[in-house]
């Protein structure tokens, strides 16, 4: 037989394995990833130095030995009641006069925050379905609002994060095309990629035109917890009243981002069909009890009391550092809290290509492009500063400073 007559020897060749792939998986753009560059500020990870292996080791044997049995078992969809009534009472802290007590029956579990976001995407969006994000905003919401089918709507953001009256006119804008918005998606505390915070006064507008619209909050609070300039504002939650909107938490930024333990608190009927769109038998009871073990222990506060200060401290190197070899060419704002910073470009330089620079010099940062879902951040790039220390900041922001350098040099 020919050789080109011969059946294939690789029944399902790329090509056949591509064509049978979801519609979704071709409209997605590609995640964040760690670098194999020597000095990475590109990927938002913690600090290794900084895991708490040792307690958590001490969590686990206590979680085991207090039922080893109910840990190593199914724990049902909502997640560990004990460790959901401790979220709720850290959820009921900046309660206002006269709301409702968060309980435990308001949280339901699920594996890191990316999971709740997909939970909700899961139970709340339908093929075409509006989702307002703000312009920038994590690409991972993009990612997963759009894999159910979402069409994503940008509203404009500035330094202190979503602009109300920006907001209420992509508002109005859907209600008088008959497409009503189906979700509003907003990251009130160290917004990943622009470390903005929303003030007080913009969150209870937020708030506010959501509810004259008719439509939920998904608020992303992923980075609370590292907080660098004082404790965080109350959330949209609690000023909502815990009325119409998702708060999504994580234990990933404060403990460990490979435990996969995150929340989701909501309103108790929101929570029902959170749970009944699980399909995935719940995550790990062994997981919940070891975190449950580990925030109620001495160790806990200790241990978020040393990431603040080994936060600051990078945050305010890699600031220094900044200023000192970047400064001609870009200028930021230095974040409340979480790990990142946000340049913005001179006029005529542009983020694809001081990435591609600054790679040439052994640093990996993030072009800003990729925050937009529909196009817009080319004068923008983020950097990470949390998973380096401080002397390593400085020479990876001294080559970023040279990549700039060279970028500015080509278009003179």
């Amino acid at each position: 037989m020919p050789p080109a007559d011969r059946p294939s020897d690789d029944p399902f060749p790329e090509a056949q394995v591509e064509a049978l792939l979801a519609p979704a998986v071709h409209r997605l753009a590609a995640p964040t990833s760690l670098s194999p560059l020597p000095y990475d500020l590109n990927a938002g990870v913690p600090d290794r130095a900084t895991l708490p292996a040792d307690a958590l080791l001490e969590a686990a044997r206590r979680a085991l030995a207090e039922d080893a049995a109910a840990a190593l078992t199914y724990g049902g969809q909502q997640g560990y009641e004990p460790l959901r009534a401790w979220i709720a009472g850290r959820e009921s802290r900046d309660a206002r006069d006269g709301a409702a007590p968060v309980t435990a029956a308001h949280v339901t579990l699920t594996s890191g925050s990316a999971h709740g976001l997909d939970n909700i995407a899961a139970t709340f969006v339908g093929e075409g379905d509006i989702v307002v994000v703000g312009a920038p905003t994590y690409p991972g919401a993009i990612r997963t609002f759009r894999a159910r089918g979402a069409t994503i709507v940008e509203s404009p953001q500035d330094d202190d994060g979503l602009v109300p009256s920006a907001l209420a006119r992509v508002l109005d804008t859907r209600r008088m095309t008959g497409r009503q918005a189906k979700l509003l998606y907003v990251q009130s505390n160290y917004d990943n990629p622009s470390g903005a915070t929303l003030p007080l006064q913009r969150r209870e507008a937020i708030v506010r035109i959501a509810r004259e619209h008719g439509v939920p909050i998904v608020e992303d609070d992923a980075y609370t917890g590292i907080d660098l300039a004082g404790p965080p504002l109350p959330s949209l939650f609690s000023i909502a009243g815990g009325r119409g909107v998702m708060h999504c938490g994580t234990f990933s930024k404060t403990v460990a981002t490979g435990l996969r333990v995150g929340w989701i608190a909501a309103q108790p009927e929101i929570v029902r069909r959170l749970v009944f769109m699980r399909f995935d038998n719940g995550s790990s009871p062994f997981l919940h009890r070891l975190v449950h073990q580990f925030v109620t222990s001495k160790a806990y506060e200790p241990h978020v009391a040393r990431l603040r200060e080994v936060y600051r401290e990078r945050r305010d190197a890699s600031a220094e550092a900044l200023r000192e070899f970047c400064e001609p060419y870009v200028t930021f704002r230095t974040p409340a809290g979480g790990f990142f910073h946000w340049l913005h470009l001179h006029v005529g330089l542009d983020g694809r290509a001081v990435a591609q620079a600054a790679a040439e010099h052994g640093v990996a940062v993030t072009p800003g492009a990729g925050y937009y879902a529909s196009g817009g951040g080319e004068d923008r790039v983020r950097l990470v500063f949390s998973a380096l220390p401080p002397e390593d900041l400085r020479e990876a922001i001294r080559r970023l400073g040279q990549a700039l350098e060279d970028v500015a040099r080509q278009i003179e």
